[in-house]
């Protein structure tokens, strides 16, 4: 059976021909024939696992001395949140998500654009022009982490 690049070199290779191979042929030519049946499911499994597109977070393992702390994060910020933070800090900083954790945003520049309208009261016309990915870059990544979406300070 392939796997990985093997798998999606010997599907695109097949798709590519004029015309197309089938689907079961294809199936059959990356081994996924047993005992005579074609296994569809576990060959497209394999494929998106291979293109990246299935996701196979393992459940997170925190020590039974943290998972309370942990279960209330996730409650209150949602699960997301509190393993973006797990992957800067150790379980142990549980304790500063809360005054690490500065929101959700689309961008390191969307978090500047409006961490520096609440700290400064700007009214920036709207035909200004502020490179705020250069703001985070020059003036808060020192101090932040942002990590999917979600901002930390590091001076907690």
């Amino acid at each position: 059976m392939l796997t990985g690049n093997a798998l999606v070199s010997k599907v695109t290779e097949m798709q590519a021909q004029e015309p197309p191979a089938k689907m079961s042929d294809i199936v059959r030519a990356c081994g996924y024939e047993i005992d005579g049946k074609l296994k569809f499911t576990q060959f497209y499994v394999e494929l998106l696992d291979a293109k990246g597109l299935l996701n196979k977070t393992p459940e997170p393992e925190i020590s039974e001395e943290y998972q309370e702390i942990y279960d209330e994060l996730c409650e209150k910020y949602g699960e997301d949140a509190v393993e973006a933070f797990l992957t800067i800090y150790e379980e142990s900083d549980l304790q500063h998500f809360e005054d690490a954790f500065r929101g959700r945003y689309d961008s390191e520049a969307d978090f500047a654009d409006q961490t520096t309208i609440d700290c400064y009261a700007l009214d920036i016309p709207v035909f200004v022009m502020v490179d705020w990915q250069a703001t985070w870059d020059q003036g808060f990544s020192g101090d932040y982490e942002f990590v999917d979406g979600f901002v930390f300070a590091k001076d907690w």
